[in-house]
């Protein structure tokens, strides 16, 4: 990384000692070098100069480093209120006005639209395997509990069923609290693991519809907007399982990584924000009058209303005319009639434009804020459950709660939090050159589940398998994340890490994605134990795991006769290993005339089988 300069990096009197020091050379007449003489008084002036331009030139202050950001597409993140859904409870259908404040303790929210409220919940979830159908509401969402809606790795006809207490109707929003699994990576743009098809209940029996469906098939929480065809129709399934208004999911083709489970499902719960609106934009009150415009480029006002989040100003002339100003982020960006303004929250101050960037509003006009919305932004993040009330409880005869945390608000983004963002951005990897640059850019591919990426030269694996191989073709081996001990790897997730490989990929590098090839490791032996207890036998087990397929065996490992051998020895409880052989399976691994296991540079070692003698 290049060094900063540091300009300012000479004091007042070196300057001046410098100069003084180089008279002798330039002339011989010059002898009296005190302050008192005319020429050394000039030679300070000069030096005092100098200290001062090197002190300006190197005082970079946080609206510099701002700019510099800004010419590296680094620009701050603004500050936005966190924003969440309220589920309602109780009788009766209504209208809730958009901006109806609710509120968690002292923390306001409002609702971010007109809301039709028309009690509708959801009651049931059935699994269908094969045609037989289990009951699973349960699970479903009950004391934070979720219940498996397809079982991955199977070809069995499956399907989920959805219970509701009335029909949907058209334009009704079901949100769908999946479970995350923590594996996955996050993901921002649609992706696709398993075919669906959704059916209602109607009276033509089941009618396919085209949803949208957000949580791209159950792998994360989000909403799904049925396009109903036709009206639903109650239905009981079985004899034993609840009768209700059904919408179904079908499993056309399972190719799931892992079994996605479903948590509590809300129909069309209330979007609600963390903000209070003091006045609409337009609205002219006496208490948010700041000022006079004075008709000079670049006026500033004070203005320093607690939490003020999002406003405009309202200009009004003698004559009655009024205009508008909205908030830029930076006036640099504004043209010389847009009438704009910028806000300096740091030091609470409105400031004009210059009538180059932003217009310069005539002088002797009243300048009201309106549209005044406050917010705490980042410190308005709540939990699930605290957003319990209507500022107003006797116009609304609904009980509310939050049944997820109302969270992602934030403040606008420090200078620091930035300069480390552009540090992020330095060293974020965008080509694939290097071997760790394809372990680490393959372990990120969005929404899949990734567990081990080994990279091989084409020839090396070229001469593993007698296949041509040329110098410009690389080999990336992929296990996928599984709680299989060979998880493979799907053609699904094959045709994904291709797609997000190519941008990355040199224009003259052939990339190719393999799975890897599993070596079964069988440990035969007699191993006399100090004393014969589960407890003994099962380290002497987990032992075996370890030293054979555990954390840190990597492709290509060498699985050491010797050690594996000192490391059973070891072990509390043993008092000495009698006898020890260890076989392979398949063709991915040599054994030498040690008895250790040589993997290929594609393989990975799991333990198959024990038969140990325990005396």
């Amino acid at each position: 990384m290049l060094k900063v300069p540091q300009l300012d990096q000479v004091t007042y009197e070196q300057i001046k000692q410098r100069a003084v020091s180089r008279i002798p050379a330039l002339t011989a007449e010059w002898t009296d070098f005190n302050s008192h003489d005319p020429g050394i008084t000039v030679l300070e002036l000069y030096a005092w100069l100098t200290d001062m331009l090197d002190y300006y030139m190197d005082a970079t202050g946080d609206a510099h480093v701002e700019k510099y950001l800004k010419l590296l597409g680094i620009r701050p993140k603004t500050a936005r209120p966190a924003s969440g859904y309220v589920v309602l409870e109780g009788a009766g259908d209504g209208v809730i006005p958009g901006g109806t404040v609710l509120l968690a303790g002292d923390i306001p929210f409002e609702t971010k639209g007109e809301y039709r409220v028309e009690t509708n919940r959801f009651c049931a979830f059935l699994r269908e395997e094969d045609g037989e159908l289990s009951d699973l509401t349960a699970f479903a969402g009950v004391d934070g509990d979720y219940a498996e809606m397809f079982r991955a790795g199977t070809w069995r006809s499956q399907a989920a069923y959805f219970g509701f207490a009335k029909p949907l109707q058209q334009g009704d929003a079901l949100y769908l609290c999946v479970e995350q699994n923590e594996k996955r990576n996050l993901f921002s743009e649609p992706i696709c693991l398993a075919e669906l098809k959704w059916q209602i209940f109607t009276e033509n029996e089941w009618t396919d519809i085209e949803v949208e469906d957000d949580t791209c098939g159950f792998l994360r929480s989000g909403f799904v907007r049925p396009a109903l065809a036709g009206d639903m129709q109650p239905l009981r399934p079985g004899p034993d399982l609840p009768e209700a208004y059904y919408i179904r999911a079908v499993l056309k083709e399972n190719t799931y990584d892992c079994s996605p489970r479903l948590g509590r499902v809300f129909v069309n719960p209330l979007p609600v924000e963390q903000r209070r609106t003091i006045c609409r934009e337009g609205e002219r009150l006496e208490g948010l009058r700041i000022g006079v415009t004075d008709g000079c480029a670049g006026q500033e006002l004070l203005f320093d209303y607690p939490d003020a989040w999002k406003f405009s100003l309202l200009i009004c002339g003698v004559d009655g005319e009024t205009a508008v100003y909205r908030y830029r982020e930076d006036l640099e960006e504004a043209g010389y009639e847009e009438q704009v303004f910028t806000y300096d929250r740091s030091r609470q101050m409105i400031r004009f434009g210059d009538g180059i960037h932003g217009a310069v509003p005539r002088q002797k006009q009243e300048i009201y804020v309106t549209g005044l919305v406050t917010s705490l932004c980042g410190a308005g993040n709540i939990q699930a459950g605290e957003l319990r009330t209507f500022e107003n409880e006797e116009s609304f005869p609904y009980r509310i709660h939050n049944p997820l945390a109302i969270e992602n608000g934030r403040s606008r983004e420090s200078l620091r939090k930035m300069l480390g963002r552009l540090e992020q951005e330095l060293f974020t990897q965008r080509r694939l050159a290097a071997e760790r640059d394809y372990e680490e850019i393959i372990g990120r591919t969005p929404g899949l589940m990734l567990e081990k990426v080994h990279v091989i030269p084409g020839r090396v694996y070229g001469e593993l398998h007698r296949q041509e191989a040329g110098a410009n073709e690389v080999v990336v081996v992929v296990k996928p994340w599984s709680e299989e001990k060979c998880p493979e790897l799907s053609p699904i997730y094959q045709k994904m890490l291709e797609a997000y490989l190519e941008p990355f990929r040199l224009i003259n590098t052939k990339v190719r994605i393999v799975p890897p090839r599993y070596v079964g490791v069988e440990v035969y032996g007699r191993i006399a134990l100090k004393r014969d207890t589960p407890t003994v036998r099962r380290a002497v087990w987990e032992c075996l795991q370890q030293e054979i397929g555990g954390k840190g065996k990597n492709f290509g490992a060498v699985i050491s006769y010797g050690r594996l051998y000192t490391a059973l020895e070891n072990l509390e409880g043993v008092e000495g290993v009698r006898e020890l052989n260890l076989e392979r399976t398949g063709a991915a691994a040599d054994k030498n005339n040690r008895g250790d296991l040589l993997l290929h540079e594609d393989a990975l070692a799991y333990l198959k089988e024990t038969a140990f003698e325990f005396c």
